[in-house]
């Protein structure tokens, strides 16, 4: 069992492991160091890597307050879901309304790596691969389709 700090530690451990995998495969095809992740450049639309003690996670959440936005966001990535998931060889999990344990509600579509822990380092390089190839997948699709996205009746 580990304490709090034990964990905390671990934790940060496990992103600067991540950095350090997939900083420098970035820098060799030209891309920044960094993620998109809330950097997508359309409103209430972020990109998310998740770990938890079970699973693992890399997704598109709709993240606005508002139940008109999330659903026009919802509809807009439905008419692109083929693309998404065919071409970019993703199996995705689509939640249009997923609860946070804060009690907000979001959208948010998404693959899932099932039996990892961020706790347990034997499963970690596993985990970066896992995150690596699925958020690269997903920046390429919203590189290609943020016009069409942008432009939503929001």
């Amino acid at each position: 069992m580990y304490s709090k700090e034990e964990k905390k530690q671990l934790k940060q451990d496990f992103w600067d492991g991540f950095q350090k995998y997939s900083g420098p495969k970035r820098k060799q095809l030209g891309l920044p160091k960094k993620w998109m992740l809330q950097q997508t450049g359309i409103k209430a639309l972020d990109l998310k890597f998740d770990i938890d003690h079970e699973k693992a996670s890399v997704g598109i959440d709709v993240v606005s307050k508002s139940i008109e936005v999330r659903v026009d966001y919802w509809n807009k990535l439905l008419g692109l879901k083929n693309i998404l998931e065919k071409e970019y060889e993703l199996d995705l999990v689509w939640d249009d309304m997923m609860e946070l344990d804060s009690g907000k509600y979001i959208v948010r579509i998404a693959v899932y790596k099932d039996k990892v822990n961020v706790l347990d380092k034997t499963k970690w390089e596993a985990v970066y691969g896992f995150f690596y190839e699925n958020m690269s997948k997903l920046e390429i699709w919203l590189e290609e389709y943020r016009d069409i996205l942008k432009h939503a009746n929001l």
